[in-house]
C-alpha cells in the first residue's frame, strides 16, 4: 500500500504533463519549401546571392540574402520570412489572400524568437522587445494585459 502511494502521485503528475495543452511561439522554419499556403505551393529557389520566392513556379518576390527562415500562419494565409545577409535579419511579410500576393517589407530589422498571428495583426518577439505588425504598421509594445498565445 506504501508502495501505491507513491507510486501512484507521480503516475498521475506524468499523466498531466502529457494532456495539458501549452501554447508556444511558432519557431522558424528554415525550409525552402514548397510550403502550401492559400494562394498556392510556395517554394524559395536559391539563384546567385539571394533567393527568388515562387508561388505555383511564379515569381513575385526577391531576398537578397544567404539564408532564410520563415513563419507561417497556420491556415496558409500569412508567412513572415527573415532574410540573412549581414547582421540582423530583413523580415518581409507575405499575405497569400491577395493575387499576386502582397509583399511588405517590415521597417526594422531584428532576429525574432517567436511569432503570435492574432486576427489581423502578427506580434513579433525578438531581444529588442515585443512589436505588433498591422495594416502595415510596425508598433513596439509597452506592458498590457493582452495575452497572446
Amino acid at each position: 500500500m506504501t508502495a501505491l502511494r507513491r507510486i501512484c502521485p507521480l503516475i498521475v503528475a506524468a499523466l498531466l504533463v502529457f494532456a495539458t495543452v501549452r501554447a508556444f511561439a511558432q519557431e522558424a522554419d528554415a525550409s525552402a519549401g514548397p510550403i502550401r499556403t492559400i494562394g498556392g505551393s510556395v517554394l524559395f529557389v536559391q539563384q546567385g546571392n539571394g533567393f527568388e520566392a515562387q508561388i505555383d513556379g511564379k515569381p513575385f518576390d526577391r531576398l537578397n540574402a544567404g539564408r532564410i527562415a520563415h513563419f507561417d500562419e497556420a491556415s496558409g494565409a500569412r508567412m513572415i520570412v527573415e532574410a540573412f545577409d549581414s547582421g540582423a535579419p530583413e523580415l518581409v511579410f507575405y499575405d497569400f489572400s491577395k493575387r499576386p500576393p502582397a509583399v511588405e517589407r517590415i521597417g526594422r530589422r531584428m532576429k525574432l524568437t517567436g511569432v503570435f498571428w492574432q486576427g489581423d495583426e502578427v506580434v513579433l518577439k525578438s531581444a529588442d522587445g515585443w512589436f505588433r505588425f498591422q495594416r502595415g504598421t510596425l508598433t513596439k509594445l509597452v506592458s498590457s494585459k493582452m495575452i497572446y498565445h
